[in-house]
């Protein structure tokens, strides 16, 4: 039977290069597809993601109130807010939060909303103008509710906006009440008016305009019982029940990293001797030649100086800016704030392991960071155009010409009426050494230096040697006192299935396999003592009217209608005559009468009211809230 043959090399090379032809065929006949125009559509697609959000959440009530200011947003804020999605680019990595943000900024007459968005396949931004067409709606209408009274008529005139949504979180139980306002205008009666060529008669309400020359008779009104219906509204009780329920704790395994002081072998050396020459400063005396100086005459022309009445300019800021004051750690995720001068801005959030002991841990608690950040004023500018006259001068200053002096040339010179003369002093005539006091004499200092005891000279008689000396250790050893060093070598415990010891410097790091358990997945839970179970509490709420018989709940009131008589004056004895306060009157000899005209006046101010509803149709949120329980 005959034998086959096993593959050789050369049959194994020849194959290897038909199939690495084969490759480079199939990318050349197919080439890679151009995937720019795809990369650049997803990075346009998460910018306006972001421009969008912007503009749907910069409501007329969070838009910058004062020219040339500004509101700023994050990406990470926005993702914190539950706004938008993070951002992942053609990379398939997350768009940076902290660097990716929208800025929106006040003009005269416009808006300028600023998207810039970073990366890691492109960084870039736009900016887009939109006036109130872009910010207003149909809502944006003022409706009119008239009602009416026995005496006057009253206009109650309220605007109706869109109430921004309140974003609510997980509050544990507690109920908080949120305060709101709308701007109400009311038309007070001011008085009657009547035409030309009428008297106004009446009173309490009830005016007649009548034509010059007639002529008015009353009577006394007669009384008559009448039924009134009124409602009578009281908060309703809010009644609470609770229900409970056991499950099972959520429990995983962590490490907790703690530091213990690592052991150390200790060796002792002898400190490395050696001789050193230092220098020192020589001690010296000063001793001076005097001689007598050259005396010679000079004589100048006056200057004339001009004189100017300085004040200081006005001032005025060019603009305002954010800037860094400090970072506050807290367990609070609800400190955030922005008024006129700081704002208190939520930048990151963690957790971290709540331990009783250095093997059981039951939860976690969240920790929230903060930048605190003021106003401060970027730049000033300076005018004096408030004084007439004056000039801005050396840029804060405002000078205006006055009179004109004259005065020699430097303090050098003496002024003698006439002119301006200074007298100097030469000692040209000595040598060099010899130095005017400008009092007529030449002046030579002359040094000596000595050496202080214990030293020597050396060839710079200014200073001195002498031989100290030193001990000095090697390297990795410290001084230990000053003849001996002393060398540390630190080393840590076994690791064992549990524990893990890592040397770092003088300490050793312990790592500790535990198991957590925690509750934090339930609202209201109670964890047992073994930290394996929870027991949760449910609270539901209800309205109640226990509290007022024969009252009607109505949402959160009691409402109950109470039915009255009232005695009312009345005219139906005396045909063609009107009520007038307590009497009823008719004009006679002229059938001319008109009805009086009223005036009114309008009053607008605002109303304030709180509710736990996170929005109520016609009111605008304040930004403020309150715990009820």
């Amino acid at each position: 039977m005959e034998e086959k043959k096993g593959l050789t090399i050369k049959d194994l090379l020849i194959r290897l290069i038909l199939i690495i032809i084969f490759i480079f065929l199939l990318i050349w006949l197919f080439p890679m597809p151009d995937l720019k125009p795809l990369n650049s559509q997803i990075f346009l697609d998460n910018i306006d993601r972001m421009k969008d959000v912007a503009k749907s959440y910069y409501t007329i009530e969070r838009l910058p109130k004062d020219i040339n200011s500004s509101k700023k947003m994050t990406l990470r804020e926005m993702i914190k807010n539950n706004l938008i999605l993070p951002l992942m680019d053609s990379n398939g990595k997350y768009c940076n939060e902290d660097d990716s943000y929208v800025e929106i900024k006040k003009l005269e007459n416009e808006y300028i909303i600023k998207v810039n968005l970073s990366c890691t396949d492109k960084k870039d931004y736009i900016i887009e103008h939109y006036g109130c067409y872009d910010i207003c709606s149909d809502t944006c209408k003022m409706l009119e509710t008239t009602t009416k009274t026995n005496k006057q008529t009253k206009k109650k005139t309220t605007f109706k906006t869109t109430t921004p949504k309140i974003t609510t979180t997980k509050n544990n139980g507690k109920v908080y009440e949120y305060e709101y306002y709308k701007n109400v205008c009311t038309e007070k009666l001011d008085k009657y008016e009547c035409p030309s060529g009428y008297n106004l008669v009446g009173y309490n309400g009830n005016y007649t305009c009548i034509k010059k020359g007639s002529k008015v008779v009353s009577y006394p009104a007669q009384t008559k019982e009448v039924e009134v219906t009124s409602t009578d509204t009281k908060d309703a009780k809010r009644v609470e029940s609770k229900s409970t329920s056991v499950k099972s704790a959520s429990c995983s395994y962590d490490y907790l990293t703690t530091s213990i002081t690592a052991g150390y072998d200790k060796t002792i050396y002898n400190a490395q001797k050696s001789l050193t020459t230092q220098k020192v400063t020589a001690n010296k005396t000063t001793s001076s030649d005097v001689k007598a100086a050259t005396k010679t005459t000079t004589t100048a022309s006056y200057k004339v100086v001009q004189n100017y009445d300085v004040i200081d300019a006005d001032k005025y800021a060019k603009g305002y800016e954010w800037s860094y004051v400090s970072t506050t750690v807290s367990r609070d995720g609800n400190l955030g704030y922005e008024n006129g001068n700081e704002k208190l801005v939520l930048v990151d959030s963690w957790s971290e392991l709540a331990c009783e002991s250095a093997t059981a841990c039951s939860s976690t608690i969240t920790y929230y960071k903060y930048y605190k950040y003021s106003k401060k004023v970027t730049g000033y500018t300076y005018s004096c155009s408030a004084y007439p006259g004056y000039t801005l001068y050396n840029t804060t200053k405002c000078r205006k010409k006055t009179t004109q002096t004259k005065t020699c040339p430097d303090s050098s010179y003496t002024d003698t009426g006439t002119n301006c003369v200074k007298t100097n002093y030469s000692c040209s005539k000595y040598s060099s050494d010899y130095k005017s006091d400008g009092k007529g004499s030449c002046v030579k200092t002359i040094n000596k230096y000595s050496c202080p005891s214990g030293t020597k000279a050396t060839s710079d008689p200014k200073y001195c040697s002498k031989e100290v000396t030193t001990y000095s250790c090697p390297s990795g050893t410290q001084k230990l006192n000053s003849t001996q060093c002393v060398k540390y070598d630190y080393y840590c415990p076994k690791n064992t299935s549990t524990k893990t010891y890592t040397l770092n410097g003088s300490k050793c790091t312990v790592k500790t396999k535990v198991k957590v358990c925690s509750c934090s997945n339930y609202k209201n839970a109670v964890q047992s003592a073994d930290k394996l179970q929870c027991t949760v509490t449910d609270t539901s709420y209800k309205w109640s009217c226990s509290d007022n018989p024969g009252y009607t709940l109505n949402g959160s009131k009691c409402v109950k209608t109470i039915t009255t008589k009232k005695t009312n004056l009345d005219c139906s004895k005396y045909p063609g005559t009107t009520l007038n306060g307590e009497y009823c009157v008719k004009t006679v000899d002229s059938s001319d009468s008109k009805k009086a005209t009223p005036k009114y006046s309008t009053s607008c101010q605002n109303e304030y009211k709180w509710s736990t509803s996170t929005s109520l149709d016609g009111w605008t949120y304040t930004g403020k809230k309150r715990q009820i329980n």
